[in-house]
Order: C-alpha cells, then structure tokens, then sequence
C-alpha cells in the first residue's frame, strides 16, 4: 500500500540526451504553475584549490547576479548556487514563459567572459561571497559539519568549503575567474537540466544552439578518507555540538541504498518532540530516559567517489557527553551483530516517506536532477527507487556494518561545550569494543 501511495503522487521519469559535444540534457515533467531552468557544471568547491577557495560560488552567484535585473522585466527569476561537485545558475518562470528562461540562459553564457572581466563588480561580489561564507561560522551545525569533511578529507580539494574560505574569496580577481570558467564550463562537464511543465525536444533544440566550448572533462583529485578529529571549544555556545562519521558509500555504489537504510535505524530525534521516543529505536529510547541530547540525526551522504556515514547532535547536557558519544558508537556496533528484521524493515519504510514524501519546490527537484545528471547521466525513479530499497536485507545492514562501521576508522568535528569529550583514541576504541 505505501508503494502503490507514493506512485500515484510521484513525478514522470526525468529524460535524458547527450549531444556529440558531451553536453548532456535532462528534463522531468512535475504538476507546477513553475517552471526551472538551470545550467550545472562539475565544477563545486572540489574543482578549487587552497588558492581560489571560493572561486567556484562566487562565479556562478557573478554569473547569476549580473543578469538578474534584465532577467527580472521578463519575469524570470535567476539564482545560483554551489555545492561540493557541482555549481549552478538556474532560471525560474511561470508555466508558458519558457522562451524569456531560454533567453537569459543563452544571454548569460554570451556575455561570461565580459561580466567577469568587469573588476569593481567582481569586487563588489567577492565582498558579497566572503560575507555568505563567513555566515557559516555563525552556524555551529554548519561549522560542524564544514568541519567534518575538512578533516575527514584533509589534504584534498573535498576539505575545502562549500563557499570557500573568507579571507580567500575576498582576494579573488577576475582573472581567476576567468581562469576557473574557460576550464570548468566545457560541454562534457555540463547539463542543462529542467523540471516542470517543460518540452524534452524543445530543451535540447536549445542546448544545440548553445555556445559552450568544447573540450575534456576536468580531471580532480581523487577522494581519500582520512580517520582524524577537529575541535573548537567555545564556552560561549550554550550547548555541545558534535557529528562523527565513518566512511560512507559514493554516489554509484551498489551499497548506496544499504547505508541509507542504515542510517534510518536510527534515524533522528528531537527532545521537543514527545513522538521521537516512540519511533522504536533503542537510541531514542537511551537518550530521551536519561536526557542525553536534545537533538540528533544519522545520515549517509554521498559523493562521486567517497561518502560519509554518521551522525550529529546537539546537547546542553554537557556534563553527559561522553555517554551520549558512548552509547551511539555502542549501538552502531550492534549494526554488523544483531540488528533485527524490525528495525530494519521500520528504517525502510521511513527512508520511502524521506526520500518520496518530499513536498520539494521545483528549484530543488531540479538541483537534484542537475546532480543526477553531472554524476551519472540518469535519475532513478519512484518505482526503481521502492525497489531497490525493498531488497536490502538484515543481512545486506549486517554485511555492510561489517566492512563500513566494525572497527573502522571516525572523522569527528565538534565545537561549543566539548570539555566531556573523549579524546580521539577512547572514541575510536568504541568502534569495536563489545563491553557495555
């Protein structure tokens, strides 16, 4: 019945065609009075170096910004945005306006080279961007979690922020700029990607229309997780925040879905909330009967190449840390032993709502088939989806717990009241310890 729910409500199949250039097209017709139209490029934070941290955000928020007032009198809507593999500028219009989308994508990809050759304007963002990536060190789950993949992927470009360093985006000029867009913006690297009520052969009509320079693919430094630790004590923050993580699955993994599961067992809990202690994992139950935290979540997220599997949390308990730390590695030791069909069928059926249930704007449907689409050229759908999680087995959890979480090496990043926080060594012992 929860299959046959989600389906009835599901979006169509995204559509996808690659040019002889490599550039590839996606499209995924949704119920929307709106529209998205945005180009994606393999070029995220990942793509930078120490030395022009930043460069790729606030390219493509250039970019973006330089044609938002012309954009905005033919009633498009232009943003942009930038994750660790891939940056993007999207259009947003309503539902017959496909032409003025077309219009400003084209104008923009045009006249790149003269925006960013514009130095006050391109001083005039750096100092926008350095102000977005200083904000994320006002955030403590943002700093946190920034952190956590610093450390876990130091001495490669993944440990670079999102939104690059403060201090580095501000020196940025427009040769660099330049520089990163004639090497990053090539057609094998790029998608031009739509959701909506949105025409698949009028999409890729436009995209061979397009002038976007042909050439190879950037090649970037391969993933290497590294079992570390990061902490910044700040008494002044109310409370402990802390997120620790194994090794996850890559984008492409045949245990992708496995480790998504996985993370469900446990899923998340929320003090404030009375439901959370009744959500039937023996975490919750632990945490809320001795008040151990006032709030966590498991994830397993995934990249190209690599991935990060574990939790984070925020507790004004900080005299209890320790056994909030203790108590969740514990049970993750249970993963690869005794995890029950259960759980396991409870965490797949929660992951189904997660995952289907979204009620996502049509900005974000399209960032995710714009990732889909950099990645591996295909989007999976609702029913491919239900499938695959429905064959992950105890077996599958336990097998994976095994060679993933049993004995192996943790990232961790904390910051706020960590006095209570085990050193590095204690913690990584509980990875494999089975004494309570």
């Amino acid at each position: 019945m929860l299959s046959k729910r989600f389906l009835s409500t599901a979006a169509g199949k995204a559509r996808f065609t690659q040019l002889t250039n490599g550039l590839v097209i996606a499209s995924k017709k949704v119920p929307s009075t709106y529209t998205t139209i945005g180009v994606y490029t393999g070029a995220g934070s990942r793509a930078e170096n120490p030395y022009n941290s930043g460069v790729s955000s606030l390219l493509v928020q250039s970019l973006a910004n330089a044609s938002k007032d012309a954009a905005a009198k033919e009633g498009v809507i232009v943003d942009s945005e930038n994750y660790r593999e891939v940056s993007s500028i999207s259009t947003t219009i309503a539902k017959g306006n496909e032409a003025a989308a077309f219009k400003t994508l084209e104008s923009i990809l045009a006249n790149s080279l003269k925006s960013l050759e514009d130095a006050s304007f391109i001083r005039e963002q750096a100092n926008i961007a350095g102000e977005k990536s200083d904000a994320v060190e006002l955030n403590p789950e943002q700093t946190v979690i920034e952190h956590l993949y610093s450390t876990a992927y130091q001495g490669t470009s993944l440990a670079l922020p999102v939104y690059g360093k403060g201090e580095v985006v501000s020196t940025l000029e427009p040769a660099d700029l330049i520089s990163f867009f004639k090497k990053s913006f090539v057609a094998s690297n790029t998608a031009l990607v739509a959701t909506g009520d949105v025409d698949h052969e009028k999409l890729v009509e436009f995209a061979s229309k397009l002038n976007i320079t042909e050439g190879l693919k950037p090649h970037v430094q391969p993933a290497q997780f590294l079992g570390s630790e990061v902490r910044f004590r700040d008494d002044n923050l109310p409370s402990a925040y802390v997120a620790i993580a194994a090794e996850g699955e890559s984008l492409l993994s045949r245990d992708y879905f496995v480790a998504k599961v996985a993370a469900q067992v446990n899923g998340s809990y929320l003090n404030s909330d009375p439901t959370s202690a009744l959500q039937g994992s023996k975490l919750s139950t632990i945490v809320k009967e001795n008040h151990l935290a006032d709030s966590y979540y498991h994830f397993s997220t995934s990249l190209i190449d690599s991935g990060l599997w574990g939790f984070y949390t925020q507790s004004s308990n900080i005299i209890n840390l320790d056994d909030l730390i203790h108590f969740t590695l514990k049970d993750w030791n249970r993963f690869s032993t005794t995890i029950s069909e259960v759980e396991v069928e409870r965490a797949k059926a929660q992951l189904k709502v997660l995952l289907l249930s979204k009620d996502d704007t049509v900005e974000k449907l399209n960032a995710s088939l714009g990732i889909n689409a950099i990645v591996s050229g295909y989007e999976q759908s609702s029913e491919e989806i239900i499938s695959r999680i429905d064959k992950v087995s105890v077996a599958d959890v336990t097998r994976w717990a095994g060679s993933k979480l049993w004995d192996q090496d943790i990232a961790i990043s904390a910051t706020g009241q960590i006095e209570a926080l085990f050193d590095y060594n204690r913690l990584r012992n509980d990875m494999s310890q089975m004494r309570w």
